[in-house]
C-alpha cells in the first residue's frame, strides 16, 4: 500500500510550522554565566554579580560582564570588574587595589580602599576623598557620546563569548 501524498504534506508542514515561526522572531542571544573559587581564597564570575557578603575574606574578586559589591564587613584584597561595576558599601574594604575596566568604580561614604581606585572607560565616584589611600584614577574618552575605551573593551569581549576560568594548574573549569 502507498501512503498518501496529503499525509506526508500533512506532517511536513506540520514539522516546519515552528521553524518558520522562528524566522520572524529576534535571535536568542545566550547568557553564559559562570563561576569558580580558587584554593587560595580568590573567587571569579562571568555574567553575573560577585556579592562579597560580611563577615567573609576573599584574596581577590573578580567579575566578568557583572559587577564585584563589597559588603559591610566583608574584606578583599583586590577587587576586578571587566564590563562592571566594582561597588564598596559602607563598612567594606578593599586591601589592594579596585579596578573597573569599562564601568564604574563606587566608593560609598564609610567604605575603605587602602590602593587605587581606578576606572577606565567609566566613571570613578568617591563619596569621602580619604576612602581611598592610594591613587584616584579615572580615564574616559568619549567621541559623540560613546566612550571609546569602553567600546575597546566590549569589542574585546564580544568576540570571545565561552566561559574559560583557568585555575592554578592552568586547566579550563
Amino acid at each position: 500500500m502507498r501512503a498518501s501524498p496529503l499525509a506526508a504534506l500533512a506532517l511536513g508542514l506540520a514539522l516546519s510550522t515552528p521553524a518558520l515561526a522562528e524566522d520572524d522572531a529576534k535571535p536568542q542571544k545566550w547568557k553564559v554565566v559562570c563561576a569558580t573559587q580558587s584554593k587560595d581564597g580568590s573567587r571569579a564570575v562571568q555574567g553575573t554579580d560577585l556579592v562579597i557578603e560580611a563577615g567573609e575574606q576573599v584574596k581577590d574578586g573578580v567579575a566578568v560582564e557583572g559587577d564585584v559589591i563589597v559588603r559591610k564587613g566583608a574584606r578583599v584584597e583586590d577587587v576586578v570588574a571587566i564590563r562592571g561595576r566594582v561597588i564598596v558599601e559602607p563598612g567594606g574594604r578593599v586591601t589592594g587595589s579596585a579596578v573597573s575596566l569599562g564601568g564604574e568604580v563606587r566608593v560609598h561614604k564609610g567604605a575603605a580602599v587602602d590602593g587605587d581606585a581606578i576606572a577606565l572607560g567609566g566613571r570613578l565616584k568617591v563619596d569621602q576623598d580619604e576612602a581611598v589611600k592610594g591613587d584616584k584614577v579615572s580615564l574616559s574618552f568619549e567621541i559623540g557620546g560613546r566612550d571609546i575605551v569602553r567600546g575597546f573593551i566590549e569589542g574585546v569581549l564580544d568576540e570571545e563569548t565561552g566561559c574559560h576560568i583557568v585555575d592554578e594548574d592552568t586547566q579550563d573549569v
